[in-house]
């Protein structure tokens, strides 16, 4: 089942695919295996980017298809760890898997509210995630990463509007396989994963997976003696395939629980003096605590700790029609996480915040996928989900006007019809069109429960959207694509579920997101299929951009979302790869991303801010807000590039010596959406290198890697807790697992 335009794709052979792919595939798999692919003609890369299985050059989408050895090559153990292998995915640290926030291109969403979805969807084997925090845990037993960059509303629904990150795992084989991997670090980290695969009978096959990860942190705590920002966390993964005629059925069961001493927020800044030598801050116990980038030393009274537990169910049929297949997969979901922070960061009990989740979801999906071999395709589709989430919350604290103690819960009722159509121009153009209407009901229920008497708040609304795609693709002699393409995106309208929730937010939801895509792409090789690239250049417009602030000049810092006026971000990506010899692979990948809001009034204003600095107090409102029209979004770095190399060189007919090699840069970003000048991290340049020994037929290999080879400390977010309780300036900072060097080993065993 292949287009009319394939046959000019294989007279190509492999020479056009996604390049930083490519060439960390080729740094990651044996010799022996890239000759084999060769042999066969099917070393192309098949995606599932447009819900169907197909070369990633059919897809006129920006997709980075990421494939297994891509990842264990670049050390990805866990969701932020993508990062390293896509320029235009930033992650911001929230301190625990509920605040943690992503986003594609500059956007994302960072909210406290329960009820606010992810502008970037993560899906794992055809199941969204209802929650962005469920995604932040160990990628296990991984096929393939596809990164799709910019809205795709169209086939993946109504909180994709800044793009998805589509997870896959490995399938059941019709042989006996498996494999086990060991590593151990310096700074005493222990990790464990493997999986077996094999037949149940003549059409049948299972895969069960599973992985052990042990690590104390990296952040003393000075009062009671701990070791923070660790995780203790194991799972497993069991995928049974079996084919019954014309039908095919996969179960899916997935289970996983970590315990996380959490995140803690160190000292970055802590003013002790004014200009005239007076004391400032006097209450901040700094004994033993030097303030400053790298500073991983804390005095909390209460260690943080989080602890989840995720259950995740799948059963898809696929149906043999003749003239199409037919898709069925349901699927639940089960969320839980707990958690207990020290929000005052001293040593003695003055402001302690306990908070649990739990997130639940039904999905059932029903699609039609036609063959491609004629010049006429389609995918039609329907799909409903029913998700819940509850929020417990309770702030104990000496200030009696921060105390706080609510449930929650947030409803989410999605119908949907979908469709995508593709015809064949030529046998070398294709026009690509769909579209997709959406229909949501959300509610909302919030008790506080401070009084005797606790004060119940409901609300309820709905709202129907539509989203579409046009996009044409063309295909030159020589293994050349470009595609064009329009898009439109949509995020639903939600409740700001947060501590001061009353009956006018639950009368009031915010408004829904929207989002206008252009994009053009270019993919093709070079010096006789040695080298091979992809550039991407794209236009995008959001409309009522959903966004978490905080006013700052209250005696209580109240969190607030709003619906920015709009923004826009625009850019250009590009991966590439040269190999100028059978044992050395070149590689490199950028993103330049202009982030930058374009109407926004009514801002909020960061601490301190005069006047002459922008921060005038609203006649209507009486607060102080700003205008922050033509500034940048919070963490989006300007450019972000990594380069790197593979090098392998046999020693001896069975065994083999290889060198890996990788440096990662990003500008400098912003944490604050105010603009803050305080809350800037400087660019940095992190490199990574491994070298080890392999048997060719990959039965084992042995390698020793280190982590920032060069010592650079840097902070993965940046937050001022200055405020009218203490004087200026108080800075905190979250250090990420690597902000400092660490080396380990790892052994890998296979049959």
């Amino acid at each position: 089942m292949i287009r009319t335009v394939r046959p000019n794709l294989k007279n190509a052979g492999s020479a056009i695919a996604t390049a930083g792919v490519l060439a960390l595939a080729a740094m990651a798999a044996p010799a022996h295996a890239q000759d084999q692919a060769a042999e066969a003609d099917d070393s192309v890369i098949l995606v599932t980017a447009q819900k169907r299985e197909q070369n990633i050059l059919e897809v006129p989408v920006a997709v980075s298809a990421i494939g297994e050895d891509v990842l264990d090559a670049a050390q990805v153990n866990d969701f932020e760890d993508l990062t390293l292998v896509s320029p235009s995915l930033t992650i911001t640290s929230g301190g625990s898997q509920a605040g943690h926030s992503i986003a594609l291109r500059g956007v994302g969403t960072v909210s406290f509210s329960t009820a606010v979805e992810s502008s970037v969807l993560v899906v794992v084997d055809d199941v969204a995630l209802l929650q962005a925090g469920q995604a932040f845990s160990s990628i296990s037993d991984p096929q393939r990463v596809e990164v799709l960059r910019g809205p795709q509303g169209t086939l993946f629904g109504k909180n994709a509007s800044a793009g998805v990150v589509n997870i896959v795992t490995q399938d059941p084989t019709d042989y006996f396989t498996g494999y086990g991997q060991f590593s151990l670090t310096d700074d005493q980290q222990y990790r464990a994963e493997g999986a077996i695969s094999g037949p149940l009978n003549d059409n049948g096959g299972f895969r069960v997976s599973g992985y052990f990860s042990d690590y104390d942190g990296y952040i003393d705590n000075l009062t009671t003696g701990s070791t923070l920002g660790g995780e203790n966390t194991w799972g497993m993964r069991g995928k049974v395939r079996q084919e019954l005629g014309d039908v095919t059925f996969t179960l899916i069961a997935d289970y996983g629980e970590a315990t996380d001493s959490m995140l803690p927020d160190t000292y970055l800044r802590v003013d002790t003096t004014d200009a005239d030598g007076n004391p400032l801050n006097e209450d901040y116990a700094l004994a033993g605590i030097t303030p400053g980038f790298g500073n991983n030393v804390v005095r909390n009274d209460t260690d943080r700790f989080g602890e989840s537990n995720q259950l995740v169910t799948a059963l898809k049929a696929d149906i043999d029609l003749g003239f199409a297949t037919l898709s069925s997969i349901t699927s639940f979901q089960d969320w839980t996480y707990n958690s207990t922070n020290d929000q005052d960061g001293e040593p003695v009990p003055t402001i302690r915040q306990d908070t649990t989740y739990n997130a639940k979801q039904f999905s059932q999906e029903l699609r039609l996928t036609s063959p491609t071999d004629g010049v006429f395709d389609y995918i039609v589709g329907l799909y409903f989900a029913d998700g819940s989430t509850d929020r417990t919350f309770v702030r104990t604290t000496t200030i009696p006007p921060i105390r706080q103690n609510w449930d929650s819960t947030a409803d989410t009722t999605s119908y949907a019809a979908f469709a995508q159509l593709g015809y064949d121009i030529t046998p070398d153009t294709l026009v690509t069109l769909g579209g997709r209407v959406n229909h949501e009901k959300i509610g909302v229920y919030f008790a506080d429960n401070r009084g005797a008497t606790p004060i119940e708040y409901t609300g309820d609304d709905s709202e129907t959207a539509v989203t579409g795609k046009l996009a044409l693709q063309h295909f030159f002699g020589g293994g050349l694509m470009a595609f064009a393409s329009v898009a439109t995106g949509y995020k639903g309208q939600a409740y700001d579920i947060s501590s001061g929730f009353d009956q006018r937010r639950a009368d009031n939801p915010i408004a829904s997101e929207s989002s206008m895509n252009y994009e053009i792409g270019l993919s093709g090789s070079a010096l006789g299929g040695d080298a091979q690239f992809q550039l991407v250049g794209f236009w995008t417009d959001y409309d009522d951009f959903q966004a978490q602030g905080v006013n700052a000049q209250l005696l209580v810092p109240q969190f607030e979302l709003t619906n920015v006026g709009s923004l826009r971000t625009r850019g250009v990506e590009f991966e590439g790869a040269y190999s100028p010899s059978d044992n050395l692979t070149l590689f490199a990948s950028a993103a330049y991303v202009d982030a930058r809001i374009r109407e926004f009034p009514d801002a909020q204003c960061y601490f301190g801010q005069t006047e002459e600095q922008g921060c005038v107090v609203d006649p209507e409102t009486n607060q102080p807000v700003q205008d922050i029209a033509g500034e940048k979004l919070g963490n989006s770095p300007d450019f972000k590039f990594n380069v790197g190399f593979n090098f392998d060189q046999p020693i001896t007919p069975s065994l083999a010596l290889f060198l890996q090699g990788n440096y990662t840069w990003q500008s400098d970003v912003n944490f604050s959406l105010s603009q803050n000048p305080r809350t800037v991290q400087d660019s940095y340049g992190i490199a990574n290198a491994a070298i080890g020994i392999q048997d060719p037929d990959e039965n084992w290999r042995l390698s020793l890697f280190v982590n920032n080879l060069f010592d650079k400390a840097y902070a993965s977010r940046i937050i001022d807790d200055t405020n009218p309780r203490n004087d200026p300036f108080v800075l905190t900072q979250q250090l990420p697992r690597n902000y400092t060097r660490y080396i380990g080993v790892r052994a890998r065993f296979g049959f």
